[in-house]
C-alpha cells in the first residue's frame, strides 16, 4: 500500500525531481507572462529569400504545426481553441513530411524545444523546398541553426527541464503571431490569454508542493490514480488536453495510459466496457468536462457513467473552470500536469529521466546521422 505522506514531504519530492520539473511547472504562470512579453516585441519580416523562393509573410491560406511530443501539443491546443474563429484550415503534422497541399501560401510553424527533433527538421526541409512561410520555435540545436542560416523568424526559448514543462514558451507565441498576420483577432488573443494566465496563477497557489494533501486536489487525484491504468475521456474541444494528459502520464510517470474523445468513442471505444470485471478494475476513468458539451453528449456521458463507467476501479470528473474557452483549456491542462507530477512522486520516479527515451531519440538519431544530413541540406538552400 502506497503512503500518501511523501506528497507532503517537500525534501523527498525535490530529491526525486533531479531535473527540477516541479520548479519549471510551478513557474508556468511567470513563464507565460514572459513568453507573452517576448512575442509582443517580436517583429516578423515582410519577406525572406529561401533558395529560389521569395517567401512573403502575408496571404496565408492554411496553417501547419509541425512538431513531435511535448512540442507538438502547442499547435494542437491552438487549433482546438481557435478553429471556430480561424477560417482557414489548420493541421498538426507529427511526422517527417508535410501534406501534398503545402505550398507558398502555407504557414508552417516548426516547433521543437530541443531543436534536434529529426522529424521536425525533415518538415523544415520539405517546407523550404516548397517555398512555405516558416516560423521556428526552438531553444537551440539544428532547427535554430538552420533557421538562422536561412534568415527565417526564430522564437528562442530558455533552457528548461524538458519540452513538456516549456509549454508556456511553446504555446504563447502562436496566437500573437497569428494576430500580427491578421489571422486572429488581436482583442480576442489579448483577452483570453490574459484571463488564462491569471487562472494558472490562481491554480499555482492551490497546487503548490507546500499545500497539504487534504487541501490539494492534484495530490488527491494522483493518489486515486496510483496503481491503475488511467483512461482519459473528453469532449472534442478538450481533445488536445486529453492527449496532453495521456502523454504527461507516459513521460512523467513512465506508465501506459489511453485517451479518447466524445462523441466518437460512443461508436467504438465504449464496446470495450463490456470486458470482464478483472480487466476493468485495472482502470481509473478520468472525465474532462466543460460547459461547451452539447446536450446530446452530456446525456450520453451520464448514461455511460451509470451503466458502464462505474465498472472501473475508480472514476473522477474534472470540470473546466473559467469564463473563456482558452481559460478552461489552461485550467484542465495545468491541473493534469500537476497530477502527473505528483503521480510520478508516488511511483518514486524522476519525471524526466528515461532510458527508453534516451535510446530512441538520441542513440538512433546519432547512429543514423539524420540530423546532420538534414541540417546540411537545409543550409545549402542559403547559398542558392
Amino acid at each position: 500500500m502506497v503512503s500518501k505522506e511523501i506528497l507532503d514531504d517537500e525534501k523527498a519530492i525535490l530529491a526525486l525531481d533531479r531535473s527540477s520539473s516541479f520548479k519549471d511547472e510551478l513557474a508556468f504562470y511567470e513563464n507565460l507572462k514572459k513568453a507573452i512579453r517576448n512575442v509582443k516585441a517580436f517583429k516578423l519580416p515582410d519577406n525572406v529569400k529561401v533558395g529560389s523562393h521569395v517567401v512573403h509573410y502575408s496571404d496565408v491560406e492554411n496553417i501547419i504545426f509541425a512538431g513531435m511530443g511535448g512540442s507538438a501539443i502547442a499547435g494542437d491546443i491552438i487549433k482546438d481553441w481557435a478553429e471556430k474563429e480561424i477560417k482557414i484550415p489548420m493541421e498538426a503534422v507529427r511526422g517527417y513530411h508535410l501534406p501534398a497541399y503545402a505550398d507558398e501560401d502555407t504557414l508552417v510553424f516548426l516547433i521543437s524545444y530541443s531543436g534536434n527533433t529529426e522529424e521536425t527538421l525533415s518538415c523544415m526541409l520539405d517546407a523550404a523546398q516548397r517555398g512555405c512561410k516558416m516560423i521556428s520555435i526552438s531553444s537551440n540545436g539544428s532547427l535554430a541553426r538552420a533557421t538562422q542560416a536561412l534568415g527565417l523568424p526564430l522564437i528562442g526559448l530558455p533552457k528548461m527541464a524538458a519540452a513538456r514543462v516549456s509549454f508556456p514558451y511553446l504555446v504563447a507565441p502562436i496566437p500573437y503571431l497569428l494576430a500580427k498576420l491578421n489571422i486572429m483577432s488581436s482583442d480576442k488573443v489579448e483577452k483570453e490569454m490574459t484571463e488564462a494566465t491569471e487562472m494558472v496563477g490562481k491554480l499555482t497557489k492551490e497546487y503548490d508542493i507546500k499545500v497539504p494533501f487534504e487541501k490539494n486536489f492534484t495530490k488527491k487525484a494522483a493518489l486515486q490514480i496510483y496503481g491503475t491504468v488511467p483512461i482519459i475521456y473528453a469532449y472534442g474541444l478538450y481533445r488536445s488536453v486529453a492527449l496532453r494528459f495521456k502523454t504527461q502520464i507516459n513521460e512523467n510517470c513512465k506508465l501506459p495510459a489511453r485517451f479518447d474523445v466524445f462523441p466518437e468513442l460512443d461508436h467504438n471505444e465504449i464496446m470495450g466496457w463490456e470486458a470482464e470485471k478483472p480487466i476493468l478494475k485495472q482502470y481509473t476513468l478520468i472525465l474532462l468536462r466543460g460547459p461547451e458539451e452539447p446536450e446530446e453528449v452530456k446525456t450520453r456521458i451520464e448514461v455511460l457513467k451509470e451503466k458502464f463507467f462505474k465498472k472501473a476501479k475508480s472514476m473522477m470528473e474534472i470540470q473546466a473552470q473559467g469564463q473563456t474557452t482558452l481559460t478552461r483549456i489552461f485550467h484542465l491542462l495545468f491541473t493534469a500536469d500537476m497530477i502527473t507530477l505528483y503521480l510520478a512522486v508516488l511511483r518514486r520516479r524522476d519525471p524526466v529521466a528515461s532510458q527508453t527515451f534516451e535510446i530512441l531519440k538520441y542513440q538512433m538519431t546519432e547512429r543514423l546521422g539524420t540530423l546532420n544530413k538534414l541540417e546540411e541540406q537545409i543550409r545549402k538552400l542559403a547559398c542558392v
